[in-house]
């Protein structure tokens, strides 16, 4: 691997963390390459340092070492004190020659891709462009042999971080600052960071540090669109001394990456057709990004991709294989090279590097990692804080069932819960989340509360607000139903000391004068006349019997709500809420909506969250409820001429 130069010793790099597809011997052979490449010598190194300064290393340096302390396949580093300032820096210094040798490699795999692809394209489906990779990969490593580049992708990707990351994870991780002003093409000086390479470390300690890694790279994938290229075991270390022990430093970003801002949309999309399994829909995203074309056949590729993907899925990387079946497996690779026209992106050869690399690293911490069950968390987040059209179409279809077209309360509770952290998994290697089952561990519902009306749930809210209306006007129905009920129990005639109740006696009807014109307020409502309904019209036109299937909404909507504000019983509304809904239905006028309003409130809050609830939700949640009543007295006003009357908006 040495022999052959750089390419090869970064393909060497990324398989020796790879457990679930190489035996535990050749791993260790190989991991040589991530930091004991054989070095060159530090005469020739000074030689080129004195090259780029233009002054002798000891001018420049009061402390220089003898012996570099890590070795890349581009260059290594030295650990040396800066005379002009006493700090300690890094010194990396490129290799002799490098430049011709990466130059006479990518000539040659430029020519071999001129000669494959044709072939390839002429007995198999692949329509990838070889030449594009090649030139993309020949891009990124012309790049990288500039070391003015990587201290700026450093400083870039520094304040990018800052502007993304969550606090918690941001003061968990450090990038070493470059020293623009001593950084040449072919030297680079950082500050100095004691630390340890994250695969030396006990399974315990990996697993802790991967998760702020995996924190991060998404986050570059994600939200910023640039991304680290190699985060090899060499350049992720744990820091062991200074105020910043404990925590994950980056290293080397001299090979970055960009991803359209469409594409990130799309893969969170894809990644959320994953978990969910909804095959088609991941064909779909695969369409958008290029990967498939337009007119492939959707219904011979379904049963391939359940195939390929779902073994993978279940953690353990390419170790999951061992219980699949093979020839099976190997007949449907086969189907899908020959058979499926696809293409990859040029960018996505880097980001696949990355992925499977820092997937590595992690199996190294647990055997069972499942990079796309510890994604999820990160990617409802996202899903929840972008308001593009694709990512609220994923919401809506993660959400809502497709035969009833309401809101699925127990997946709305389950993407709370893993927005949080919180993963409810029937099958605890399954790589899938299951959000029909209950976490066994869920978070505090303050917690949970403070998340939907934080900004970072400002995409859910508009659908939560409709469904929080549905099911309040489900209660307040059935109050409204029990309140007249227990009135008329009460106001009917008794005969004194027996207490024998009597029949009751028909009460005079109650005449109510309704705008025809429902959809305005004030005395714009009165603009088309006045019908004269009953009070027991306006009354079932607005508070109707729940019909069977509203029983159940009502029941999953109470358990839901409890279960949320941690309550045993949600509150019911006031007579006095109930006279405020009819006179501010019935009558247009928006005077009572707030006495709505502040019933909406209190059914909603608890002591601890009352203070919590914006004047936003309880606003929009009552005009949806007024909205909802208004048609359905519409409805019953007879006489009225439809075209001149609003047909109410949805929500």
């Amino acid at each position: 691997m040495q022999e052959l130069g750089p390419t090869f010793v970064k393909l060497g790099q990324v398989l020796s963390i790879r457990p679930d597809v190489l035996p535990p011997v050749t791993m260790k052979e190989l991991a040589r390459l991530q930091d004991d490449i054989e070095t060159f010598p530090t005469e020739e190194a000074r030689r080129v340092i004195e090259k780029e300064m233009g002054k002798p290393v000891d001018e420049v340096f009061s402390s220089f070492g003898d012996e570099p302390i890590a070795a890349a396949s581009l260059a290594q580093v030295y650990r040396a004190t800066l005379r002009s300032t006493g700090q300690e820096v890094a010194v990396k210094v490129q290799r002799p020659g490098a430049l011709s040798t990466v130059s006479k490699d990518l000539y040659v795999l430029r020519r071999l891709a001129d000669v494959v692809q044709p072939l390839i394209r002429r007995f198999t489906a692949d329509e990838t462009d070889y030449i594009a990779l090649t030139e993309t990969f020949a891009e990124g490593l012309y790049t990288e042999l500039d070391f003015r580049n990587e201290a700026l992708n450093a400083l870039r990707m520094e304040e990018l971080l800052k502007e993304a990351l969550e606090p918690a994870a941001l003061e968990k991780v450090i990038i070493p600052t470059p020293l623009m002003e001593q950084t040449s093409r072919r030297v680079m000086l950082s500050e100095w960071v004691n630390g340890v390479k994250l695969s030396t470390l006990p399974p315990p300690e990996i697993k802790e540090l991967i998760s702020i890694g995996q924190e991060v790279f998404l986050t570059q994938l994600l939200d910023i669109g640039f991304f680290h290229g190699d985060p090899h075991p060499g350049n992720l270390l744990k820091v062991t001394e200074g105020p910043d022990e404990g925590k994950l430093c980056l290293l080397d970003f001299g090979l970055v990456a960009q991803v359209p801002r469409k594409d990130r949309e799309i893969i969170i999309s894809a990644v959320v057709h994953l978990g969910t399994q909804n095959w088609e829909a991941l064909i779909a995203d695969f369409q958008e990004l290029g990967f498939l074309a337009p007119d492939t056949d959707k219904d011979a590729l379904v049963p391939i991709l359940q195939r390929v993907l779902r073994p993978y899925l279940k953690g353990g990387g390419a170790q999951a294989f061992k219980n699949a079946n093979f020839q099976a497996l190997t007949q449907d690779l086969l189907k899908v090279n020959m058979e499926v026209k696809f293409s990859i992106p040029p960018y996505v050869s880097l980001l696949a590097r990355s992925v499977a690399t820092l997937e590595g690293v992690a199996l190294q911490g647990d055997k069972e990692y499942q990079i796309v069950a510890m994604a999820y968390p990160f990617v409802i987040r996202r899903l929840l804080k972008n308001d593009s059209r694709l990512s609220f179409a994923a919401l809506r279809e993660l959400l809502y069932d497709p035969v009833t077209r309401r809101m699925r309360p127990q997946r709305l509770a389950t993407m709370l819960q893993a927005s949080l952290g919180v993963v409810a998994d029937a099958d605890s290697r399954s790589g899938f989340i299951d959000f029909d089952s209950v976490p066994k561990d869920s978070a505090p519902a303050k917690e949970v509360l403070q998340f939907l009306l934080s900004p970072n749930a400002s995409k859910l809210r508009p659908l939560l607000n409709a469904e929080l209306s549905y099911g309040l006007d489900l209660v307040l129905r059935r109050t409204a139903r029990r309140v007249r009920s227990n009135l008329r129990d009460l106001l009917a005639p008794r005969v004194p000391v027996l207490g024998i109740r009597l029949p009751q006696p028909p009460v005079p009807p109650l005449f109510i004068p309704v705008p025809k014109d429902l959809e305005a307020s004030g005395p714009e409502a009165f603009r088309h006349g006045v019908d004269i309904l009953s009070s027991e019209e306006v009354f079932e036109a607005i508070f109707p019997e729940l019909s069977t299937s509203e029983d159940v909404d009502f029941d999953t909507f109470n358990e839901a709500a409890r279960s949320v504000l941690e309550v045993d019983e949600l509150p019911e509304a006031s007579p006095q809420a109930i006279l405020a809904a009819l006179r501010s239905v019935a009558q247009g006028q928006d005077t009572a909506a707030a006495e709505l309003g502040e019933a909406v409130r209190q059914a909603l809050s608890t002591q601890e969250s009352r203070s919590a609830l914006t004047n936003e939700v309880v606003f929009a949640i009552t005009q949806e409820l007024l909205r909802t009543w208004r048609a359905r007295l519409a409805a019953r006003v007879p006489n009225v001429n439809a075209a001149e009357r609003r047909s109410p908006q949805p929500a």
